[in-house]
């Protein structure tokens, strides 16, 4: 078999099995099986050699295996044990909730901010692997504190940060935390200091991905008929953490902003407004303390 036939009805069997970005993922996942680049594959793609004069038999195999895992919608991620997000690339695995690509523009938004502070210190709440810190970290001078409450992410959060800290913006520093984001003794000797708090917490009431039930439920799930009760709690927390004209950003769902927007002027803060994801679907919402 040839290696463009071998890609064209591992597609397929992606397709039929409701992987949306097929003919990219059979690509990414022989890469995986073959240890190259996606690069060199694209290469072989159109060059068209024989399978075998490209990869090992031993490699056909896992790449079989793959394919039938991706086929029963384990995470790509999962399969490669990282996850790209903005400039990071993240340790994930089965436990630990998968950044998602949404997520991106919060980190920036922070970084924009942040970056106007001389000794700026923020938390990453609901921190997971440590997405939105870690990129920040990467992109201004900041002193990130990432709370995680279970243990599987907070080993995930730890690791990344160990494996990140190299990268960083010269000053920046990440601390882990393993605490409850909700209770208002988390971080008690930040409380009134920090100049932006940031969280991706769970939020939704329901799951239409196949994939997303490999996250952890925690990770997913806000509470209430419309998964807004852990924001609802979040946002106090937040705003005792924020010094006087800090920011607060969320992450939520496109259908929660109008009452989000609401809790967050409830709340205290000032110059609320709605921000848009990559695709245009309000994702977002920031305040001012």
């Amino acid at each position: 078999m040839r290696v463009s036939d071998l890609l064209r009805a591992s597609s397929s069997y992606l397709k039929q099995a409701g992987v949306e970005w097929s003919e990219s993922e059979s690509l990414k996942i022989f890469a995986l099986a073959c240890q190259k680049s996606e690069g060199e594959v694209r290469i072989w793609q159109a060059m068209d050699p024989e399978v075998s004069q490209v990869a090992r038999s031993e490699e056909v195999s896992r790449f079989k295996f793959l394919l039938e895992r991706r086929g029963k919608r384990v995470p790509l991620q999962h399969l490669a044990k990282a996850a790209p997000f903005a400039s990071l690339d993240l340790e994930v695995g089965p436990g630990v909730f998968v950044p998602r690509p949404e997520t991106e523009v919060m980190p920036q938004i922070v970084s924009d901010f942040l970056s106007k502070k001389p000794r700026a210190r923020m938390a990453d709440l609901c921190a997971g692997s440590g997405a939105v810190g870690l990129e920040v970290c990467r992109s201004c001078r900041v002193q990130c504190f990432s709370v995680e409450k279970m243990a599987l992410p907070f080993r995930y959060l730890q690791k990344n940060i160990a494996k990140l800290r190299k990268g960083f913006f010269p000053g920046s520093r990440c601390i882990a935390v393993r605490a409850n984001a909700l209770l208002p003794s988390t971080l008690p000797f930040l409380a009134s200091t920090l100049d932006c708090v940031a969280s991706n917490p769970p939020y939704l009431s329901a799951v239409f991905q196949p994939e997303a039930s490999f996250d952890p439920p925690e990770a997913l799930f806000g509470g209430g008929e419309s998964g807004m009760k852990f924001i609802s709690t979040l946002l106090p927390v937040c705003y005792r953490l924020l010094k006087m004209g800090g920011l607060c950003i969320i992450e939520h769902e496109s259908g929660q902003s109008e009452e989000v927007f609401s809790l967050f002027s409830r709340t205290g803060f000032k110059s609320v407004k709605t921000v848009k994801d990559l695709s245009g679907r309000d994702r977002f919402t920031q305040g001012v303390k």
